[in-house]
């Protein structure tokens, strides 16, 4: 885990009103802490897989935008902020996001109808759906 980047986020967030949003490529530059995503997977796939994962999502024409929603800001020492959400913007089908992340076995993966949506997701037009793990 690189702590700089990590001591840089958690002070920068620290002044932001919950629920706090981070840009997917944020959230994962300089993390593999197992327990910052995905943490209640028997079979842990890594961080890398995640970030990979995500990038690609991203990257789809189709999307506008991916943050993780920051549960816990500092879980203590030597861990990277934990999220257990991430929210995807855009026109991409919820079943085609649920085959694109699959592997990291979300509990929930579809439209983000029934979840809090912090204000800042409510200045785009296109679609909100949420990938989540309990």
């Amino acid at each position: 885990m690189d702590t700089a980047k990590r001591d840089r986020l958690v002070t920068r967030l620290t002044g932001e009103p919950e629920p706090r949003l981070v840009p997917i490529g944020e959230f994962f530059d300089g993390n593999d802490d197992l327990g910052s995503i995905g943490c209640n997977l028997s079979e842990h796939p890594g961080v890398a897989a995640f970030r990979d994962a995500f990038a690609h999502v991203a990257a789809r024409p189709d999307v506008e935008a991916v943050y993780a929603q920051i549960a816990e800001l500092d879980p203590g020492d030597d861990c990277w902020p934990f999220a257990d959400t991430v929210f995807v913007v855009g026109a991409i089908p919820p079943d085609e996001l649920a085959r694109e992340l699959e592997a990291l076995e979300p509990d929930e993966v579809g439209p983000a109808d029934g979840f809090d949506l912090p204000e800042s997701l409510t200045r785009y037009r296109a679609p909100v759906l949420v990938a989540w793990w309990d």
